[in-house]
């Protein structure tokens, strides 16, 4: 049964759902499946657009977390939204990548954790098989960085699900978390 997005009264702030975690978990075949499945727009990660080779500066990262950020709301009209990675991906690049955090970066996460449409985090599990492409950069460190998202999450106070395993046990878990985020 295709799940049509039941966001009603009970939600109608709506909800985003932004899938996080280490390169190559998974996260945009998921997100394209819930898309699917809910009939919703979804957000894809805007470094992939951004980013043409592996090298980049503090500023590139910078106008990626702005570019992420901006095409998330121009599309939080929807009364469900999925999100290829958002700030909180960046913040922990910034912080592995560079050291420290951006001020920008910070304020902005936030400013959108503090609004009134709600949010919530399905968080992959990076136990699926490494996978190369030209803008990977951590095939060895995906379970400390894992570590690194679920304590910002944590640290956040964000409702967040762990979504592991096959192609079809992550998206059925991440269908029943989704369906209780909606139902709430």
């Amino acid at each position: 049964m295709v799940g049509v997005a039941a966001v009603d009264a009970t939600n109608s702030d709506g909800l985003t759902v932004a899938i996080v975690g280490a390169e190559c978990a998974g996260k945009t075949t998921l997100t394209q499946s819930l898309a699917e499945y809910y009939r919703a727009p979804w957000i894809p990660e805007y470094a992939r657009t951004y980013l043409q080779q592996p090298t980049y500066t503090p500023a590139d990262v910078r106008a990626i977390a702005r570019g992420q950020h901006a095409a998330e709301a121009a599309a939080a009209g929807a009364p469900l939204l999925f999100a290829d990675t958002d700030l909180v991906v960046i913040k922990v690049w910034w912080n592995v990548r560079f050291g420290g955090a951006d001020p920008w970066v910070d304020t902005a996460l936030a400013d959108t954790l503090a609004r009134r449409r709600r949010r919530a985090y399905l968080l992959a599990i990076p136990d699926i098989p490494w996978v190369a492409d030209a803008l990977r950069e951590n095939p060895d460190d995906r379970p400390a960085l894992h570590e690194r998202y679920r304590r910002l999450l944590q640290s956040l106070g964000v409702d967040f699900v762990e979504i592991g395993g096959s192609h079809t046990d992550r998206r059925t878990r991440a269908i029943e978390a989704v369906d209780a985020w909606i139902n709430r």
